[in-house]
């Protein structure tokens, strides 16, 4: 391999170092006793890699739902009924989605679909290559709607830190979600 091939090619790996470290966060798990239940939630951590949040939800598809995490749908696990937003929710899995409409506020979604597969993500129906997907938006969200257990609104709140990775955290009482300087959260507590 000539000099100048070897240049280029790293070169073009040095450049996409930041798209491959956006999706290389690790994915988060976060776990709580709430009375007698415990609640695990994993999801991915995408990162904003340099993007604005307010430009990532523009690219949100017209229903403004969004898997709330990366790759695969975050699920919340309870082992016994617990209240999220003053819903109660029996003790199972489920998946969380996030609705952002346009005009404000955030809605937490709670549904008995575990989740829709990568490969029906994207607006068009062949499988997807991960590399084509910005970040992670859900184009069929609808198809799942009918299984909702809860549609929770959620209150806007102080955002700590950098706000780079998006992070859901269960304690004192609230789940909390934030992300590029925006953070919502709700109750969540025993029945």
């Amino acid at each position: 391999m000539s000099r100048t091939r070897f240049a280029a090619a790293l070169l073009a790996a040095l450049l996409a170092l930041p798209a491959i470290a956006q999706n290389m966060n690790p994915r988060g798990k976060v776990e709580a006793e709430i009375g007698r239940a415990t609640v695990s939630i994993d999801y991915g951590r995408p990162g904003l890699g340099g993007r604005s949040l307010a430009d990532l939800l523009g690219m949100l598809p017209e229903d403004r739902v969004w898997r709330a995490g990366q790759n695969q749908v975050t699920t919340i696990e309870t082992s016994a009924p617990v209240r999220i937003g003053g819903k109660t929710i029996p003790a199972g899995r489920y998946s969380l989605y996030l609705h952002i409409p346009e005009s404000g506020g955030w809605q937490l979604l709670v549904n008995r679909h575990l989740g829709v597969p990568l490969r029906e993500i994207a607006s068009q129906p062949p499988p997807l290559d991960l590399a084509d997907e910005p970040w992670p938006m859900v184009a069929r969200y609808g198809q799942i709607a009918n299984e909702e257990a809860a549609r929770i609104a959620l209150e806007e709140t102080e955002a700590t830190g950098d706000g780079d990775i998006f992070e859901i955290a269960v304690e004192g009482g609230t789940i909390r979600f934030a992300w590029g300087g925006a953070a919502y959260q709700t109750t969540l507590a025993s029945p």
